[in-house]
């Protein structure tokens, strides 16, 4: 592991999430439930009992927690977004999503076309519009619709593919560029797994505090809190693609650059050009030689 790797971002988007939940379950236990409510006094009497190997134990426990779901910080995201399987307990919940996300682009299409020029309904609705994808399927999550539109709408002047061009142009960011990106992303990353943790802790302080009616407000906070860390990461996710879409557009020809391509002389060759490049790209074993590129001596554009 990397020295990188042990830094602010694995503390905050992995074990402080992770830390909650597992704290927040011992203390309730350490209070007596799900036998009693929980008082102060048998949280404190406990801890003591436990000392220094229950706090060592707890951390620790904290950290691996942490680790382990690191590898899973990408699967939670794809889940907040709606990529779920078509087959399952989440399928019902999907289709109802879709169609409950393909009934507000159409609200919101009908106020772009229909309301008064200058309405400020309808130039929300056209902002709106722009966060939702409109080349492929819309998913049933607004997180997932945020990032879609940001993939389709980065590059697209360009007749350029996002998705395919991303890996290879992140070669050629300048490291501040870089570091906002990652910033941006840390934003989005954290919010998503504190959605997540406190998602998983509002079910599990309700089976705890089933019996102690006031208690109940404890898992409905979590609840509460889950959402609104969902709605930080729509938000989070909007500055990402806008960050996104901005690089793309500053160091895009910088990339042709570094790969020695010769450079267009306009913005209709560069189109050409692009889609030539995504063919490259793309791997088809059934057309391994497509159509090649001009090679230049690497001078900047």
């Amino acid at each position: 592991m990397a020295e990188t790797d042990l830094s602010p971002r694995l503390k905050f988007v992995n074990i402080l999430p992770s830390a909650v939940v597992i704290a927040t379950v011992i203390a309730l236990l350490l209070s007596g439930a799900p036998q009693q409510a929980p008082t102060a006094e048998m949280l404190s009497r406990n801890a003591q009992d436990l000392g220094w190997t229950g706090l060592t134990l707890g951390t620790v426990g904290s950290l691996v927690a942490g680790l382990l779901l690191q590898p899973l910080e990408l699967a939670s995201i794809r889940f907040l977004e709606g990529y779920w399987s078509a087959r399952g307990p989440l399928a019902r919940l999907g289709r109802m999503g879709v169609w409950l996300q393909q009934r507000r682009k159409s609200r919101l299409a009908w106020q772009a076309r229909r309301l008064q020029d200058g309405a400020p309904l309808r130039e929300q609705a056209r902002e709106d519009l722009t966060r939702m994808p409109d080349r492929r399927a819309v998913l049933p999550t607004m997180l997932g619709n945020r990032l879609r539109a940001a993939e389709e709408r980065a590059g697209r002047p360009y007749r350029l593919d996002a998705l395919r061009t991303w890996p290879r142009l992140y070669y050629v960011l300048s490291p501040e560029t870089l570091q906002k990106l990652a910033e941006y992303r840390n934003q989005l990353d954290t919010m998503a797994r504190f959605c997540i943790a406190f998602a998983l802790a509002a079910p599990i302080t309700a089976a705890l505090l089933a019996l102690h009616t006031w208690w109940l407000m404890v898992p409905l906070v979590f609840g509460v809190l889950s959402w609104l860390a969902y709605r930080s990461a729509v938000h989070a996710a909007t500055t990402y693609g806008d960050a996104f879409s901005a690089a793309i557009d500053v160091y895009r020809l910088k990339l042709l650059t570094e790969m020695s391509v010769k450079a267009p002389e306009n913005t209709d060759e560069e189109r050409l050009l692009n889609q030539t490049l995504a063919d490259l790209w793309e791997r088809d074993d059934n057309d391994p030689f497509p159509p090649g590129v001009d090679y230049s001596s690497g001078s900047s554009p």
